[in-house]
């Protein structure tokens, strides 16, 4: 008879404020469905209050969304409701447990990295939620058992490798969201981190 295996998705998520501001228009989003892992990444253009005022009403409108399978519905949702405002790059993200895999769409420069037996970045479109950006295209992948899933604003630099953070492999995942935050993100702008750990 054979055994199935149960898998399993750490996640943790960490957002700091760019230096001098007590809040900033950074968020970062988990949220669990019935059968996959839902995460949203929304990095507003500038800083402090009024960043941050855009933010939790993106944030508000994510959360309200009823059917989170559809990232590309909303992402083109979210696109209308803020026509013309202050913009954003956005993130999103599904992750199945049962089987591993990835259903990503991004607009503009956040970044989306599998880091593990198959590291790549997966592809997020040029643009601006709210302004002009490209068509999104949804990409998808699948995590192997052991795999991290790092979702991460530009105010974190995306040029390390897990060789220069080799705690990551053994973190749990909110430790290690803020060490990526901590470690490799700039200090004058909002920077933010989702760390998903395939088990």
């Amino acid at each position: 008879m054979e055994m199935m295996t149960q898998r399993t998705l750490e996640t943790g998520q960490y957002v700091r404020s760019a230096l001098g501001h007590f809040v900033g228009g950074d968020v970062a989003i988990v949220e669990p469905q019935s059968e996959f892992i839902f995460l949203a990444l929304v990095d507003v253009l500038g800083h402090g209050p009024q960043a941050h005022h855009t933010a939790i009403e993106i944030e508000a409108f994510i959360r309200a969304w009823e059917n989170k399978h559809d990232l590309l519905g909303l992402l083109a949702e979210l696109h209308q409701q803020h026509i013309h405002g202050r913009g954003a790059v956005i993130g999103l993200c599904t992750i199945q447990p049962d089987s591993g895999e990835i259903r990503y769409v991004g607009i503009g420069n956040a970044t989306c990295r599998m880091v593990g037996e198959n590291s790549r970045h997966l592809l997020t479109r040029e643009g601006v939620v709210g302004q002009s950006m490209r068509t999104p295209s949804l990409e998808v992948a699948t995590l192997v058992p052991g795999d991290l899933l790092l979702l991460h604003s530009d105010g974190v630099s995306s040029r390390f490798e897990l060789d220069d953070c080799p705690q990551l492999r053994i973190d749990s995942m909110p430790t290690s969201a803020k060490r990526i935050v901590m470690q490799f993100g700039r200090a004058h702008d909002d920077a933010s981190c989702i760390a998903v750990r395939y088990a």
